[in-house]
């Protein structure tokens, strides 16, 4: 099943191959990560550094819970959470959980 995701902006669209699965932070702590970068350009990579300063600074400051959107074990999946720190590379979330930077695909606000 073919779905569209929304990324960062109104107008920016890209099409994924499959449902991401909402795991719980915890679940996110047991996943294996791959290395490499998952965004295609330069200013994907830039926005998601602006919505992950954003999220960390709403984290910190309101306790504000984002939507993460991001691959591991050649799958997607989805986390809400609070953003605590970025940091060499990486997000810490709560119980020292951590998700690798460069397999974010979207941060979500609501």
């Amino acid at each position: 099943m073919w779905i569209k995701v929304r990324k960062f902006k109104r107008n920016t669209v890209t099409t994924m191959t499959a449902l991401p699965k909402d795991i719980s932070r915890l679940q996110t702590a047991l996943l294996r990560f791959e290395k490499g970068e998952v965004l295609q350009s330069l200013g994907e990579v830039s926005q998601r550094a602006e919505a992950i300063h954003k999220a960390t600074y709403l984290g910190n400051l309101k306790h504000t819970k984002v939507s993460i959107l991001f691959s591991a074990q050649n799958e997607l999946f989805t986390v809400n959470t609070t953003i605590w720190l970025h940091y060499n590379g990486e997000i810490f979330l709560k119980d020292d959980v951590k998700l690798p930077v460069e397999r974010v695909l979207a941060i979500y606000f609501y």
